[in-house]
Parts: C-alpha cells; structure tokens; sequence
C-alpha cells in the first residue's frame, strides 16, 4: 500500500439515477436518452436540440457495454482472487481426509445446532505438491468426486471482500471515464438492455441452501469443528437500471454445491498465465430477465449497500493508478464493515486492498485493448451438477432448460415446490429418469440465454 499518489487523482463521474424526467423542460411522459452518450434525458427533437449548445460539452464517444457480454470478465477476476497467495490455501486442503463424505452421505447435526457435511480430517499434508490428489481424500469414490470437492473447498470464504474489489474495480475503471467537445478519452459505461446501470453495490441475505450441500470440518489432531461458509449470511452483486430494473451477479454458490459456471476461453489471452486450459470456467450465474422469469430465487435479500454511489469509496478509488494508500484501504474496510457489522482484519485488509488492484488491472486492461468488442453476446454457461459432466460440453440440455421455462407454472399446479435450482434438477432427474440429459451445456447460451 502506498503512502502517496504520483498520478492525477481520478474523479468519478455519476450516472443517471433514474430516467425520470426531461433535462430541458421537465416533462415526465416520451422520454428517451441521448443516443449518444445517454447520460442526458430528453422528452422530445426540439428539446434536444434547444439543449444541444449546453450538452455538447460533456456528450461524446462513449461505449456502452452489455452487463450480460461483460459479467465473465468479474468472475474470472474473483477465481484469480481464490488462488492468490494472499488468499491462502484453505486448512482442510491442507490435512488428509479420514472419512467418506462422498455425494451418498448424509449431514452431520453439530453440537452447536449445525448440519452439514462433514469432512473428518487427520494429518497435515507435508507435500504441497500432493494437495488435492488420493492422499489428500483416499475414500473418495472417483477423481471427479475428489476434484469437486477440493474446487468446492477452495472458493470458500471471504465473499464479501472478493465481490466488493468486484466493485471497486467496476467504480474505477468504468466511472472515472468521461468524455465531451474536444475529448480524444473514450467514456465507459455498462448498460442492461437498453438502460444504463445506475447503481451497483453488495446484496446480502440467506441463500437458499440445503445440510447437504453445506460443509463443515473437524481437525482430529486440536479436537476443533469449523464451520464452512454460512450461507444465512451470503452476497452477491446487485446492479439497477435507470429505469428500475434490478439484475443480480451470483459468484459465491459454487462451495454449497450450486455450481453455476460460465466458459472462460473467449476471455482470456492464449499468452496470459490465466489460460482457458487452467482455468475452463469460472463460477457466476448472472440473473437477466429470462433466468428472473424461468428460474428459482437463489437467495432472499435483506439489505443492500451501495458502492457506486457511495461517497468514500469514490474518494478511495481515486489513486487505483498509483496504487492505493492506507486511508483509502481503511475507507474501503470501513464499507465492508458496515455491510458485516465486524471489523476488518489486518489480514483481511491486506486481501482487500490486493484484490482491489488485481480486478481494477483486470478490468482497465480489457476496457484499454478494446477486446471486449470481440466477446459474444451470450456467454457459454451452464451447470456443474455431478462429477464428469465436464466431460461433454456440448451435450444438449434443451430438456432441462424448458423444465426451468416452465418452472413456474408447474409450482402453480403443486409439482414442484419452493425449491433450490439444484434441488429442481434433482427433480427433473426424477421425473425423465436415468436417460435425462446432462444439462451441463451451451445452456442454449448463444440462443436463448
């Protein structure tokens, strides 16, 4: 962290916070946005034009980029978040696992009320080299199985600080940029839609989440159960248009065995250290309208935080350039503690601050190159369900997502219930039988998603 910055300070530029009425007359019906910058609202021709000496100064070129074509690029910053060193490897990754907790078994209730899966662990594992292979889980049914569960295991924890550098990467690179009369500079915005984002920010609530799919641990050599990741006490990132609609980024789901993953390949360079080949996928299930009309709620929110609009973290993102001083990791903390309720950790901080500038470098360089002009529409997603479905990308789940179309309409008529998508699988599995096909596929992702 420095002490002080060598660059021009960066200044963020708001939004439109809601598309609510004309900027010239003030009319409230026929409002449309500047074509191009749509960061000025109009109700009619003669009043853009009346406007057009004035605006002209701040209008400009600006690229406004599809929320839906982009969200891979803040999930493949989080997965660089689980294997930094800063991180750190979790301590069940770093002991033997003396008991069987394969997909069959049943949770464990815990003397401090607690059920979940229980994973016993007994002796350290002196070879790092070792970790996650058959000394790590010997009992485990199959290398998929083993390799599930370590990739489970490894993106637990600190959610809160991985989505909130999401954010403050998203604040400094997409709205410290403007443009107007005379600008060479490029603005960047995201939109949904047609709307412009108008807030982002840290969802918090309870996900929806079964015992089975929760994990818990105990260390034979202190006598010590940990708990896993709670998920009553869960985010995710929200975003709202400026005409009020609301869609949610979902990152953190993949430890409770929810794992919605999205391809990485067209993202990442062949000559990065990031490769497709080490990192296929990324958790992340991003909610649009369709997946809000055709799937089940993840989680129920209580409270939301806004970053975008939130005056410190503007101030504390000024210096990202430069790096970041102690102030403003302290001013960012202070955000996160006032979502947690707790203070930060120094370890905690340190994490903040790195992912910070690992997702501000991820985002300004894809922003600066302009490959983010190349990247698909819809991005390749799907379902990790069970072990091997990894095997058959591009197997047809066209069964399985019309089962999620009609998800509500079966819930009216009582045959399904209040269920967890992995819980409607389940379903689905029960009612095509053995022969259901994998839904692990392109998610009709270039088509329908």
């Amino acid at each position: 962290m420095s002490e002080r910055a060598q660059l021009p300070p960066r200044t963020v530029h708001l939004p439109l916070k809601a598309i609510d009425k004309c900027g010239v007359c003030e009319a409230t019906k026929n409002l449309s946005l500047c074509s191009s910058c749509a960061e000025r609202i109009y109700c009619s021709p003669d009043c853009q034009k009346s406007d057009w000496k004035s605006h002209k100064v701040s209008c400009g070129r600006t690229e406004r980029i599809g929320l839906g074509a982009f969200y891979p690029i803040f999930a493949i910053s989080i997965e660089k978040f689980n294997a930094h060193q800063e991180t750190g490897l979790h301590p069940a990754l770093l002991h033997k696992i003396v008991n069987s907790p394969n997909p069959n078994a049943h949770p464990t209730a815990l003397l401090d009320g607690w059920t979940a899966k229980l994973i016993i662990l007994g002796d350290e594992i002196r070879d790092k080299r070792r970790l996650g292979d058959s000394e790590w889980w010997p009992s485990a049914q199959s290398d998929n199985v083993r390799s599930k569960m370590m990739r489970r295991i490894l993106r637990e924890g600190n959610l809160l600080l991985k989505l909130l550098a999401v954010c403050l990467g998203i604040l400094a690179e997409f709205y410290t940029t403007t443009s107007g009369a005379g600008r060479k500079q490029t603005r960047f915005r995201l939109r949904q839609d047609s709307s412009p984002i108008a807030d982002f920010g840290i969802a918090c609530g309870p996900a929806k989440v079964t015992n089975q799919d929760k994990l818990a641990y105990y260390f034979l050599n202190h006598d010590t159960f940990v708990r896993g990741q709670d998920p009553d006490d869960h985010y995710w990132i929200y975003f709202t248009t400026a005409r009020g609609h609301d869609f949610t980024l979902e990152c953190g789901m993949f430890t409770f065995n929810m794992c919605c993953i999205v391809e990485t390949n067209p993202y990442l360079s062949p000559n990065d250290v990031w490769r497709s080949e080490t990192m296929p996928y990324a958790p992340a299930f991003f909610r649009d309208r369709l997946m809000q009309k055709n799937t089940p709620d993840l989680h129920r929110e209580n409270r939301r935080f806004s970053v975008l609009r939130d005056t410190s973290l503007q101030e504390a993102v000024a210096h990202t350039k430069d790096g970041l001083s102690k102030a403003d990791v302290k001013s960012m903390c202070a955000f996160a503690s006032r979502v947690t309720g707790r203070e930060c950790t120094e370890k905690e901080m340190n994490m903040l601050a790195v992912y910070t500038l690992l997702a501000c470098s991820d985002i300004g360089s894809v922003l600066e190159s302009g490959v983010y002009k190349n990247f698909p529409e819809k991005p390749l997603s799907g379902i990790e369900e069970d072990p091997g479905e990894l095997d058959d990308w591009d197997k047809t789940g066209e069964i399985f997502w019309e089962w999620l179309q009609n998800w509500k309409k079966l819930k009216k008529e009582g045959k399904v219930g209040n269920q967890t998508m992995r819980e409607a699988y389940k379903e689905y599995e029960r009612v095509y039988g053995s022969s259901a096909p994998n839904p692990w596929a392109k998610n009709r992702g270039r088509s329908k998603h």
